[in-house]
């Protein structure tokens, strides 16, 4: 029984009030209007569901791979929310072919298309065939589509050979060759009525075509078909990649593909809007209701998209105020426009459209213009220490009002920024820094601190923390530095937090400190008491990341290269995208909340100058922002998996071949949320979890790039909600240049260990004094040997053996006899064990190997028999299961360690094993070819013996691996992970 599956979304249809989504065998209800899931029913049989077609009577085909059945509502008073409960009619009918199309010929028939240009009629009363068109060409399809017709169904065939054959099953002759493509077809659209037909293909265009002349026959007709004479209108590109889908609104094409895009087109062709989603991953599927857009992707995500995103969904204007040439542009906190020019900083009012001219008596043309946080309070300061301090009102008629104007004997001002909404933070020369505050119409000094020594030494963000006087600042060189009033030199600094541009903003929240960089990343650090400590990273799509929009800390706005994005970092997606020209000119961003027919709606506006002018968009977030269906999560394979159980909540820790370590949950409702996600340089091979305590976890991650990271996770549970606290502790790469593995060196010290293609493949640990032991299986057949101190953050290698000539698979530490003994496992079959306490020693070597399986070992697990004997089962490439009885005679004489009995079979999987479990006497086991099998061993006095007992299928694809969840005396819960991943009870079955 499957509690929770997540792979490609396959299939996605909008069915009156409802988003049905196929996710390997079963079918998802939604909710369309709330997104809640209402029911989960599996459908098929170990097949990937592709497609809905629903019929008038209600009832919903569904077919995929070689079977089809239908779905059906029972009477809506058995649902609590009045919607109707669905349930399968009949059993999975079994075709001979694969499936690419089907539709209702009537209430009980319907016909389905086949991989070989079959057409088959079945009746879903009896199930029986009971007809069947073969068409003359009876090429390979990748891509089909069925029409009903009058008394007759209309097959498009979508062929290996990139063209779309259309023919009649009455008819003994193609009607039209759809010739152009020059790749597979993998989708065909049709709107009859609209007379258009969309094709897609592995050439990455898009094909519109039209009849020639406007048909006199009704669409539905066989003369219709007859008579049109069908030509391509358009061929356009957008697509970076193979283009997977297409649907047909009422007045935009939309497609989808493998480069995770969205693009809209009109029906001249012309592309309206491409948007970017699903996380980098492939959408595999797409439909329309004419409002709303469904799409299905690779992330395991669904996601609905409002169709105005393409037609509706900015509002821009270029105000002309009468100054020529404005320097700086910025929004005050009643949305009204502040503009400075050489002389005159202008406040205009954008509903009375009334300005206001101010006069700046400054001598240098070179002036700073500052913001406060709460946008009320606007500083200009020229580099002389001339000062002016305007207010905005809030109530009544909008204004400004000049309240400070002062001379300042501070030197030569080379950056100022508002700390809060009362401090003012100057920086002149030789790292001065002058915090000022109000004193009626003049301004004190608060505080005074001095910069560190660095190559350009000016402020670039300032923040305070008003609780306790704490000053944060970042300067130009990209470090953080905490000061204290009343101590002129920091308590605390941070060495190259972000790149030679320096922060863009510090933001406080909580005693936490959030800082946004030019270098693509956002900071997190962590106080507690008079301790500030670097916490993680997270990096975003774009390199210039300047600022958070909201106070939750989710929206976050900047620049890729010439675009501006908003970017959501907690659902890892892109709200919007405007080409303005870049950040480096003036601008400014502010997101609000303004009544619009009774409720109030979300609204981003942004300013910026081009070409002197100034430009306001303004932009409604529930016209342009998608919701989540379904939380997206990694976008490729899952390479290693850990879970973590907390007050009847699951976390799961995973990491991929997209590069990402993910912590995510799963709540009692099987709502599945990415609470933390992590980037690596490449692939996340391997990753162990450290219990350090309660909810308390040491979390080792490593794979490409000889790439080793090691976090502090702490999770907690509050008010039904998982929180994540991350601490980042280590990154270090074994292979490199030592100033990429240690950061201290100057880069004419820097030696040079560059092996890119090697990887770390599996790692396991062991607590030795203070200290931690890592021992790493490298895919260049060392096993390394690192330390690693938790108090001083830092890794030392201490170790190296060469012993096996071939990649190391997998290391698993065991303890027997008082004693840690690490397994290794190679491409070659060999198991080796090693004495894990004479890694000192010059000679490190194995004091037992056997080899096991013929090829490479992908898994294993053990089980300890008694003092000195210890079960070990590998399962590999050459699809069989082994399992090895080893007896250990003595912890001073390991080197007698001898197989006592073996056992191994081939007969229960069809491909190479990836994962294996050991509870009890049970032994379950997974394999590419998505079965789980359910084994029990024994251990006599003459031998091992292993039954078969049962085994049922995974719908998660290229399996990776398996962890054990749960286990009782009726069953064993069991989480298996390839693309996706899938929580699946196993019954146990007596003998």
């Amino acid at each position: 029984m499957s509690l929770l599956t997540r792979t490609d979304v396959t299939a996605v249809k909008f069915y009156r009030n409802l988003v049905l989504a196929g996710i390997g065998s079963t079918v998802n209800i939604f909710d369309k209007s709330s997104t809640k899931l209402l029911q989960r029913l599996t459908v098929l049989n170990g097949q990937k569901i592709y497609g809905f077609v629903a019929a008038q009577c209600g009832d919903i085909l569904v077919f995929g791979g070689k079977q089809f059945t239908v779905i059906s509502a029972v009477t809506s008073e058995q649902s609590d929310d009045g919607r109707g409960i669905y349930n399968r009619v009949f059993e999975p009918v079994v075709c001979d072919d694969w499936l690419h199309s089907a539709v209702w010929v009537d209430d009980e028939l319907v016909a389905l298309l086949t991989a070989h240009n079959v057409v088959q009629k079945w009746n879903t009363i009896t199930q029986t065939l009971i007809s069947q068109h073969a068409s003359r060409d009876n090429s390979i399809l990748y891509s089909g589509l069925l029409l009903p017709l009058q008394d007759d169904v209309l097959v498009m065939a979508g062929t290996v050979f990139s063209e779309v054959i259309i023919h009649r099953c009455a008819g003994d002759q193609p009607l039209h060759h759809l010739r152009g493509h020059k790749g597979v077809i993998f989708s065909i659209s049709c709107e009859p009525h609209k007379n258009i037909i969309v094709t897609t293909s592995d050439d990455r265009s898009v094909r519109i075509w039209c009849p020639n002349t406007t048909p006199v026959h009704p669409h539905n007709t066989a003369e219709y078909w007859e008579t049109i004479d069908i030509v391509c209108k358009h061929e356009v590109y957008g697509h970076l990649a193979r283009v997977m889908r297409s649907c047909i609104t009422n007045d935009i094409i939309v497609s989808v593909g493998e480069d995770s895009a969205i693009c809209y087109w009109n029906y001249e062709g012309k592309l309206l809007k491409k948007a970017l989603t699903h996380q980098n991953g492939c959408i595999w599927s797409v439909d329309s209701d004419g409002y709303s857009l469904v799409t299905g992707g690779g992330d395991c995500g669904v996601i609905l998209h409002p169709l105005t995103i393409a037609t509706d969904y900015c509002h821009d204007d270029i105000i002309d105020i009468g100054v020529a040439t404005p320097k700086k542009v910025v929004f005050t906190a009643r949305k009204n426009i502040l503009v400075m020019d050489e002389n005159n900083l202008i406040y205009y009012d954008i509903l009375s459209k009334n300005k206001t001219e101010h006069k700046l008596n400054h001598k240098s043309t070179y002036k700073l213009l500052s913001l406060s946080t709460c946008k009320q309070l606007v500083a200009v300061a020229d580099m002389n220490g001339k000062l002016d301090v305007f207010v905005e009102k809030c109530k009544d008629k909008a204004f400004i009002l000049n309240v400070i104007d002062t001379r300042l004997q501070v030197g030569k001002i080379l950056s100022m920024h508002w700390a809060g909404n009362r401090h003012l933070v100057l920086c002149s020369g030789d790292g001065q820094i002058t915090v000022l505050a109000s004193n009626g119409a003049k301004v004190e000094d608060y505080a005074s601190f001095v910069l560190p020594n660095c190559k350009e030494r000016w402020l670039t963000a300032s923040a305070i923390n008003e609780v306790n006087n704490n000053f944060v600042f970042g300067d130009r060189c990209g470090n953080i530095h905490i000061f204290v009033k009343g101590q002129r030199n920091p308590v605390k600094s941070f060495s190259k937090v972000h790149g030679r541009y320096g922060p863009t903003s510090i933001n406080i929240r909580n005693n936490n400190i959030i800082t946004t960089g030019r270098d693509g990343t956002i900071k997190y650090f962590s106080k507690n008491d008079d301790t500030v400590k670097y916490m993680s990273s997270k990096d975003l799509a774009f390199e210039w990341v300047e600022k958070f929009l909201d106070k939750d800390d989710s929206l976050v706005c900047g620049f890729q290269e010439r675009v501006f994005v908003v970017y959501n970092i907690k659902d890892n997606s892109k709200i919007l995208e405007v080409p303005c020209g870049g950040g480096h000119r003036s601008w400014d961003a502010v997101r609000y909340f303004e009544k619009v027919k009774d409720e109030y709606e979300e609204f981003i506006k942004l300013i910026y100058l081009k070409n002197s002018d100034i430009n306001i968009i303004t932009f409604q977030l529930s016209k342009i922002v998608s919701r989540n269906v379904i939380n997206g999560s990694h976008a490729k394979e899952i390479n290693c998996l850990r879970a973590h159980n907390i007050e009847n909540a699951t976390v799961y820790i995973s990491g991929g071949e997209d590069t990402t370590l993910r912590i995510s949950s799963v709540d009692a409702e099987m709502n599945f949320k990415d609470e933390v996600c992590f980037k690596h340089l490449s692939s996340v091979r391997t990753l162990k979890t450290f219990s350090l305590g309660n909810n308390h976890l040491l979390v080792l991650s490593a794979g490409g790039r000889a790439q080793l990271c090691i976090k502090d996770i702490k999770i907690t549970k509050e008010n039904c909600k998982i929180n994540v606290i991350s601490e980042e502790l280590i990154d270090y790469q074994i292979k490199g240049t030592d100033k990429e593995r240690k950061g201290n060196q100057t880069w004419r010290n820097c030696s040079i260990d560059f092996d890119p293609e090697m990887r770390i493949m599996d790692l396991d640990l062991v607590r030795y004094k203070e200290s931690y032991i890592i021992f790493a299986g490298c895919s260049d057949s060392y096993l390394r040997v690192f330390s690693f101190k938790q108090d001083s953050k830092k890794v030392e290698y201490l170790k190296e053996s060469k012993y096996h000539k071939t990649c190391i698979l997998k290391t698993k530490v065991i303890q027997i006899l008082d004693k840690h003994i690490l397994i290794s496992c190679t491409t070659r079959g060999d198991v080796s064990l090693w004495d894990t306490t004479t890694f000192t020693e010059s000679d490190f070597k194995p004091f037992f190997s056997t080899k096991t399986n013929i090829s490479g070992i992908n898994s294993i697990d053990t089980a300890i028999l008694s003092e000195n004997k210890v079960l070990i089962t590998t399962g590999g490439d050459d699809n069989a299961i082994h399992i090895n009885v080893l007896e250990i005679p003595d912890q001073n004489e390991l080197t007698s360690t001898r197989v006592l009995y073996t056992w191994n079979s081939s007969n229960y999987h069809s491909s190479q094993i990836t994962g294996l479990c050991l509870v009890g006497d049970c032994l379950l086991s997974t394999s590419i070819d998505q079965r789980i099998t359910l084994l029990r061993w024994r251990v006599t006095e003459e031998r091992v013996e292993c039954q078969f007992l049962s085994q049922t299928h995974t719908d998660v694809a290229d399996v990776q691996g398996m962890e054990l969840l749960d286990h009782t005396s009726d069953a064993i819960t069991v989480c298996v992970f390839g693309k996706g991943m899938e929580v699946v009870v196993v019954p146990k079955v007596a003998e």
